[in-house]
């Protein structure tokens, strides 16, 4: 009994941080038809960002201007950069699922709604949903929300997508054991 007490605490001891999925995903996520832990490992793919308190979690705040990618304290800040940047190049993605300026800039009357959490995650919900429907695997509509034309950069996003959505559904079924 002492030896499997030690195994067990070596297992929590050498896993992976399991992720707990935050409300809005779950709601959004079954509004959408889509499971709420794979929102959240596609945003964590996205947008994940080193906190203070140690978390690793989604950043909201999150620009990408042609690869190079940029965070920002509040969404005043994010959004004012974000005007910055458009000025320049229509290349950007933006928020927590990194919805891409240049190719789904239409459904949006401003830049700076693509900010507000609960869009930004309802349009990629939407997205990933229909990549699921043509593919009939998350983690491949997954690859297809990241790069629509496949290839390695798809795969290597899967791949790590993957990674994150086994973190989530850990969590997502009750625990480490």
């Amino acid at each position: 009994m002492v030896g499997y007490r030690i195994a067990v605490m070596a297992l929590f001891l050498f896993m992976p941080t399991a992720w707990a999925v935050p409300p809005l995903y779950h709601v959004i996520a079954e509004r959408e038809s889509v499971p709420p832990q794979a929102l959240y490992a596609l945003a964590m793919t996205e947008s994940a960002t080193l906190l203070g308190n140690g978390q690793v979690r989604p950043w909201p705040w999150t620009l990408n201007v042609e690869g190079q990618p940029y965070r920002y304290p509040s969404k005043a800040q994010a959004c004012q950069a974000l005007k910055h940047f458009l000025m320049r190049t229509k290349v950007v993605d933006i928020g927590l699922l990194q919805i891409n300026w240049r190719w789904h800039s239409a459904p949006f009357s401003k830049p700076c709604d693509v900010l507000v959490p609960e869009t930004n995650l309802t349009y990629a919900a939407k997205l990933l949903y229909r990549a699921y429907l043509r593919l009939g695997d998350w983690t491949k509509a997954a690859g297809y929300y990241h790069r629509p034309a496949g290839g390695t950069p798809a795969k290597r996003y899967q791949q790590k997508f993957s990674e994150h959505y086994a973190q989530t559904i850990i969590t997502f079924q009750g625990g480490n054991l």
